[in-house]
């Protein structure tokens, strides 16, 4: 399965997205396994627990067509992810105990469960990285016009003290100062471009990967690596 490296755009738009789907699967996995456990002296906590476990299943499917579409691989979502273990509709015969049974001796219940809780870290590991990326890199090319705003306006050289300036063999002004910082972003440009997309490329193969349900076929649709 070959995947190509994602656009910036998209590559970028996916590795913020991950952050509050991570916020969303965590916290109602959670919530939903402990009031399921808590709650099952009442047999409200049964119906619960199958709910949180289809929930997590349909999640975990959603998470891995959109790892796939950024991939630009659309058609291989059945083969990576395996759909029909993650069928919610393939559950829904027989009575309460029957489905629960049925969810909880299914191997994929417990690789959503997980994955559901995983993609937290994973979502701020890749909104932090994506966000200070770019933050900085734009912060750079910036130099100039922020300089050149706060010294007009309120008359305060952000540049006057700079460390940067020490370090140089001769002494350059602050709008210098500014200019070389923004001739660093410039260079910096595709070394973020690389860096978003190649970050996107590697959280969506993880993604398809963690999400393939722990079963003696899941080795068939591993990853091909670029």
């Amino acid at each position: 399965m070959n995947m190509q490296k994602p656009g910036f755009i998209g590559a970028f738009y996916y590795l913020l997205y991950l952050l509050p789907a991570g916020i969303i699967g965590f916290a109602l996995t959670i919530i939903g396994v402990a009031l399921s456990i808590g709650l099952m002296p009442l047999f409200v906590g049964f119906p619960l627990m199958i709910l949180t476990a289809r929930f997590a299943k349909h999640m975990t499917v959603l998470d891995a067509r959109l790892a796939n579409r950024l991939l630009q691989s659309p058609s291989t979502v059945t083969a990576s992810v395996r759909a029909d273990d993650f069928d919610l509709g393939r559950h829904g015969r027989g009575g309460l105990f029957a489905q629960l049974s049925t969810e909880l001796s299914d191997p994929a219940t417990y690789v959503a469960l997980l994955f559901q809780i995983v993609k937290l870290p994973l979502g701020i590991i890749s909104f932090t990285l994506a966000v200070t990326a770019v933050a900085v890199n734009l912060g750079l090319l910036a130099s100039p016009l922020v300089y050149t705003i706060l010294l007009q306006a309120i008359g305060i050289d952000i540049f006057k003290r700079e460390l940067f300036a020490h370090l140089l063999p001769t002494d350059f002004s602050s709008l210098q100062i500014s200019l070389i910082y923004a001739g660093i972003g410039l260079l910096l440009l595709p070394v973020t471009n690389k860096l978003i997309r190649l970050s996107a490329l590697f959280f969506g193969r993880l993604t398809v990967e963690i999400s393939e349900p722990a079963t003696g076929r899941a080795g068939e649709a591993s990853l091909q690596r670029a």
